[in-house]
């Protein structure tokens, strides 16, 4: 089974592996993304940071728009600076 939408998990990982008898491990493989789906979405966001950057507005703005912290908005375009520098 695998999730095709991320959302709130009503419980841990932890309290989902006790409550259907599995281990940790299975839960988190059961629930996580596809590794090229989540560099596909990693790559978009990344994108974003740049452009939202490069129009003028500042972090804070940044950040609201990505629906995330300043810091995170900050990361996303120097991976992406960095990416491109390679």
């Amino acid at each position: 089974m695998i999730v095709n939408k991320r959302v709130k998990r009503p419980m841990t990982q932890k309290e989902m592996a006790k409550k259907f008898c599995v281990s940790v491990s299975t839960v988190k493989r059961y629930i996580s993304l596809p590794r090229d789906e989540y560099e596909k979405e990693a790559e978009d966001k990344r994108n974003l940071a740049f452009s939202l950057r490069e129009s003028g507005l500042r972090w804070k703005e940044i950040a609201e728009r990505m629906n995330t912290t300043q810091n995170s908005a900050i990361a996303y375009y120097r991976r992406y600076l960095l990416q491109k520098q390679q």
